[in-house]
């Protein structure tokens, strides 16, 4: 694994650590008729999806510029089925505050988003200085 792997998960593993603690407290403390058991699920579901990405972005070492790019697109496209399907068991079995569940899930997915495009931009940066050296 290298630096910028490492890099982007201490980044992704403090941010949503820090996103979810504070989240959970603010809504816990500020609006506890608003919070739900499974509010710790959603960061924890972004984390895992991190990881898989950083994996999936790890193997294609040796891809072309439009390789690599396919690939980013179908783990965006596998985020997005992930996140519906996660929803859909959530408000399936559970059933417990569909509408604050969706609201947070969203929160959470515009953050991991905004993560995952800054890793991507760096990735692709350092394959162009690797290509011009």
């Amino acid at each position: 694994m290298n630096m910028l792997q490492k890099m982007f998960l201490l980044i992704l593993t403090v941010v949503m650590g820090i996103t979810g603690i504070i989240g959970g407290i603010v809504v816990y403390n500020e609006l506890p008729t608003e919070y739900f058991r499974w509010y710790p699920s959603i960061p924890l579901f972004y984390y895992l999806m991190g990881i898989i990405f950083v994996i999936a972005i790890g193997t294609c070492k040796k891809k072309t510029n439009i390789e690599i790019a396919n690939l980013y697109l179908a783990m965006k496209i596998l985020k997005v089925i992930a996140t519906i399907i996660f929803m859909g068991f959530y408000m399936w079995l559970i059933d417990e505050r569909d509408k604050d569940f969706v609201v947070a899930i969203g929160i959470f997915y515009f953050i991991y988003l905004i993560l995952e495009t800054c890793f991507y931009f760096n990735f692709e940066k350092s394959i162009k200085k690797k290509k011009d050296e």
